[in-house]
């Protein structure tokens, strides 16, 4: 009986491990979701128009989400306690500084006010010396009208405002560049 709940032991120790062993291979820095596979996914948000949301610049105004729109727009929802999204940080500043003539950027600090704070964020771009615009959801309107449900998250909105794709968790600069080129052809 001992050496059958050690047998069992053993086999359920090698499923853990599996299990573990492909879970990291697909949330591992280098695998990102097929763009196919998540244009499908998207397919309900697909031709929905951006919602409207009040954001904070770093003036201290206040400004619609809207407002913001005008040529192709990449709006990041992002956190300073959140790994992923000061990791594509630099990848966003290269965006910025490669297409930020030709697209709108806005990234969004979502502010908690325990986790998350205004002042925070700023610190964060200040000390990283990003120039992407930087705007703050005090509130927390864009993180709830967008259906934001973790960090980070990106949205690919068109000029007229709607909403192209959403791509929920980390992108490669790579990705972003090619997505970032591809709303410039539209």
């Amino acid at each position: 009986m001992k050496n059958k709940k050690v047998v069992l032991l053993i086999v359920l120790l090698i499923a853990i491990l599996i299990i573990a062993s492909f879970a990291y291979n697909n949330l591992s820095k280098g695998n990102q979701p097929d763009l196919n596979q998540l244009k499908q996914s998207n397919e309900q948000v697909e031709n929905s128009t951006l919602p409207e949301f009040t954001l904070i610049d770093m003036d201290g105004n206040e400004v619609s989400s809207l407002d913001l729109l005008g040529k192709p727009t990449i709006i990041n929802f992002w956190a300073t306690w959140c790994g992923y999204c000061m990791k594509e940080m630099p990848d966003f500043q290269t965006a910025y500084e490669t297409y930020g003539d030709k697209i709108n950027f806005i990234m969004i600090d979502s502010v908690d006010g325990i986790k998350e704070t205004e002042e925070k964020g700023r610190a964060y771009i200040d000390e990283k010396g990003y120039t992407f615009p930087v705007y703050f959801d005090t509130q927390r309107e864009g993180v709830i009208n967008c259906g934001v449900t973790g960090f980070p998250n990106t949205f690919f909105v068109s000029a007229s405002g709607k909403v192209l794709l959403i791509w929920p968790s980390y992108i490669s600069g790579e990705r972003l560049m090619e997505m970032a080129a591809s709303m410039i052809e539209e």
